[in-house]
């Protein structure tokens, strides 16, 4: 009688013990699944703003506005604000 109701005892331990890490199995999938969803908008947010920055246009107004050059012909000025 005792070796049963050990048994189911034991049983029962390990019954549970593997319900809860089932349980964190699927709560560590869950927040990977999120994470690789968010790495996956970041991954396209930025090869949208690559795009945009190769672009001739975005690397034309980074020369003018950051480097202050200009096309030939045109001449490019300056404002200094006193403080």
């Amino acid at each position: 009688m005792f070796l049963a109701a050990a048994g189911v005892l034991y049983f029962g331990f390990e019954l549970a013990r593997g319900y809860w890490r089932g349980q964190m199995v699927w709560q560590r999938y869950a927040a990977l699944e999120s994470r690789y969803a968010e790495l996956l908008r970041q991954n396209r947010d930025l090869k949208i703003k690559l795009t945009e920055a190769r672009s001739a246009a975005f690397i034309e107004l980074n020369a003018r506005d950051k480097l202050g050059l200009a096309r030939p012909g045109e001449t490019a000025y300056k404002i200094v604000e006193e403080d």
